[in-house]
């Protein structure tokens, strides 16, 4: 590995994939979003009516899938199967509600986290999902750990779901959020889980923009990394992508 990465790990809900991407862009790094590509893979499975309690369907399902993404300075990652992009349709509660199924199986595991490691090969890179900076990049160069009380993260996903005009009330939401944790931190490889030496960040009373801020200051403080001058208006429509992507 060359090059800085900075790894961001935490529960579903905390506003990682926001903040990762506001840290990217102002420190000059690529953007990954691993758990888009866990939801690539439950999509792909349910597409091809893959029995989602049936591991073993799962792991053969992988034989079949051509998944690949795109990675870019100032922008979302993109998610394509086969020549098909799915960025914004692996973004549905249903694929949401499922995923756990798929991050379970070994074998599908063990080909993202193999994928990730390719992708940050060459390091500049702010990567986020569960499993980051303990088992995907054990060396990476900052880790941090963010988290917030699943009653606030609810709340967020809530509001989300609502500005894309799906279908939900506030206490599924919860209990999906809780659902998920305990899947998450259960998990025998992969586990939602703060790595030793990963710093942690609270994110509940503090806006994605004061949180990347403190994950930029850390990575010119410990990394010596220096910022860049992003348009205001570039700035602002990545916050607005982000916000239909979380």
């Amino acid at each position: 590995m060359s090059g800085n990465i900075i790894t961001i790990d935490g529960p579903s809900g905390a506003g990682k994939s926001t903040i990762a991407r506001l840290a990217a862009l102002r420190l000059g790094l690529r953007y990954l979003d691993t758990g888009a590509m866990y939801r690539a893979v439950t999509l792909h499975c349910m597409r091809r009516g893959i029995h989602l309690d049936q591991p073993k369907e799962i792991a053969g399902a992988l034989a079949g899938l051509e998944l690949r993404v795109e990675l870019v300075h100032e922008g979302p990652m993109r998610v394509f199967i086969g020549t098909d992009e799915v960025t914004g349709n692996i973004r549905t509660q249903e694929v949401t509600r499922n995923i756990h199924y798929v991050a379970d199986v070994t074998e599908v595991r063990n080909y993202l986290v193999d994928m990730q490691r390719k992708i940050g090969a060459n390091g500049d890179l702010v990567t986020e999902g569960r499993d980051q900076g303990t088992l995907v990049f054990p060396g990476a160069s900052l880790k941090v750990y963010m988290f917030a009380t699943p009653a606030v993260r609810a709340r967020r996903r809530f509001n989300e779901l609502k500005e894309r005009g799906q279908d939900a009330s506030y206490e599924e939401v919860l209990e999906d959020v809780s659902k998920r944790d305990y899947l998450d931190m259960g998990r025998e490889l992969g586990g939602l889980k703060k790595a030793l030496d990963a710093v942690e960040l609270d994110t509940s009373e503090l806006s994605p923009d004061q949180v990347a801020e403190s994950i930029v200051k850390l990575a010119k403080s410990r990394l010596k990394m220096q910022t860049r001058k992003i348009d205001k208006s570039a700035l602002e429509a990545m916050k607005r992508e982000s916000k239909k992507q979380d």
